[in-house]
């Protein structure tokens, strides 16, 4: 027989203790539940700084439970250290799981760089102290084909193409190539003489109406354009005077922006367009993204495609993500729905005699092998207009979490890092558009949004944890106090009504 461990040392040093309680414990016939394991919680909760706490009957119900909290089923399989105890497997394989060993390095952890071998379709584990502790995929890439949704299938990522290129302005500014209190016409002429609406009330329908169109009191800054202070919206609003303009002139380089010349035009037709509000003096979610991508064009004299693939995909190693995907990955993009048609539009199809799904059920908006994304691209927009794969963000995000730094690859210090991951909105007012920030529990950095207050936005989390999200329901969060990182990516516009 051989002798895994012996616990005799320890017990002979907390004897006493040990015995004293479990007499006090019988004595009173209590032996499960009571005041003890309630206050044993409590002390827990405080001393671990955790939000919950609950005393279960071993270390092994402890795994096996979490285990069946993430749902694992039988087949799926855990990847654990080669030197864990014995309860650790007990508890993958009473969950049906099957247990996948892992060596360990000098540090007797597990050896991270072996894990990537070891990950197939049964792997089931969310990357905490980089490690995976979850991933899977569900569903299908196209429902009408019925390809099934596999770990290599490429999303439009959409608006989480904001956070990088963030970072690859970000890195320009470490180069000194520009300060953040630049004002953005040093390098954009045209943006000289931008003007603000100014309605005398846009609530109130009459007096929305009236209104003044005037130069700004002061520049747009380029810290305006990263933490969308800039005054730059989308066009969603109330169909104002500045909404009407932007549809007029700006939201077709968008719902077209794979057929525009070149970002010249954008500038031209931003120029043109008076600002939602004075910049600096409050913030709307809208194209200051697209505007970042265009410095990045002045500043390198590079295509905003090249500059990104060079400074960043490549050093990270994120080997399908793109602005045109190129024709040999088409068979792993996805097509991406629409939970609901409205009615105006479904009574247009009928009449011009267009197919389209029954009420309620998913409709194609962007089918595979019509995507704009496979035309021609010579506008690249720095706010919406990437593809990317689960796998390929989650490198992005991991040198993020680790400070600017992947796999000895330093892409930003860790003092910038901080710098766009603070909150800097502070008592700036929200001024509308469909984005409800900064007054749901969460703030905006510099390219990313900051959970401030986790009661006000009713989840369970961590002040700090900072991410963004796509308009067909791709999002990630990346959580330093947790040393965690969580991605999720569907398409599928209208995500918030989806039914689970």
């Amino acid at each position: 027989m051989i002798k895994f461990w012996s616990y005799k040392r320890e017990y002979k040093k907390i004897k006493k203790e040990i015995l004293s309680k479990l007499d006090k414990t019988f004595l009173k016939g209590n032996i499960f539940f009571g005041a003890e394991l309630a206050n044993f919680e409590k002390k827990f909760i405080k001393k671990y700084k955790s939000r919950f706490g609950v005393a279960v009957g071993s270390g092994t119900d402890a795994i096996l439970i979490s285990l069946k909290a993430l749902n694992i089923r039988s087949g799926d399989e855990i990847i654990t250290a080669a030197n864990t105890a014995i309860p650790t497997i007990s508890a993958i394989v009473n969950s049906g799981a099957i247990p996948k060993l892992v060596d360990v390095g000098e540090d007797y952890l597990i050896d991270t760089s072996k894990i990537e071998k070891l990950i197939t379709k049964r792997t089931k584990a969310i990357i905490r102290n980089g490690v995976l502790g979850h991933y899977d995929t569900y569903g299908f890439a196209d429902i009408e084909n019925k390809t099934p949704l596999k770990d290599d299938s490429i999303f439009r990522i959409y608006s989480m193409t904001k956070p990088i290129v963030s970072v690859a302005l970000m890195m320009l500014y470490e180069e000194g190539k520009f300060l953040l209190d630049d004002p953005v016409h040093k390098y954009i002429p045209e943006f000289k003489k931008l003007k603000a609406y100014k309605p005398l009330n846009e609530n109130i329908w009459p007096l929305s109406k009236i209104h003044f169109v005037s130069k700004v009191k002061r520049p747009m800054l380029i810290i305006d354009l990263l933490r969308h202070t800039s005054g730059l919206g989308y066009g969603w609003g109330k169909n104002t005077y500045v909404d009407r303009k932007y549809k007029r002139n700006i939201r077709g380089f968008f719902d077209k922006q794979f057929k525009a010349k070149d970002s010249k035009e954008l500038i031209q037709a931003i120029s043109k367009t008076p600002l939602y509000h004075e910049p600096g003096t409050g913030w709307r979610y809208g194209i200051s993204t697209d505007v970042c991508g265009i410095l990045i064009e002045k500043l390198t004299g590079q295509t905003l495609d090249k500059f990104l693939s060079e400074r960043i995909f490549k050093p990270l190693n994120m080997v399908d993500t793109h602005f045109q995907l190129p024709k040999d990955k088409i068979k792993r993009f996805t097509s991406n729905y629409v939970n609901d048609i409205p009615i105006i539009f479904r009574k247009i199809a009928n009449i011009m005699g267009i197919k389209i799904s029954p009420e309620g059920e998913l409709t194609v908006a962007d089918h595979v092998e019509s995507s704009e994304y496979l035309e021609n691209i010579t506008l690249f927009s720095g706010g919406s207009g990437l593809v990317s794969t689960t796998k390929d963000y989650l490198q992005f995000c991991k040198m993020i979490l680790n400070k600017g730094e992947l796999n000895g690859i330093r892409i930003l210090s860790p003092k910038t890092i901080q710098l766009m991951t603070e909150d800097h909105l502070k008592f700036l007012p929200h001024q509308g558009g469909p984005v409800s920030l900064p007054n749901d529990g969460t703030s905006f950095g510099l390219g990313f949004s900051i959970v401030k207050n986790t009661a006000a936005k009713e989840i369970i989390g961590s002040v700090g944890t900072h991410g963004w999200a796509g308009a067909a329901g791709t999002w990630f969060g990346i959580d330093p106090q947790e040393n965690m990182i969580s991605i999720l990516m569907i398409q599928l516009y209208d995500f918030e009504k989806l039914k689970l």
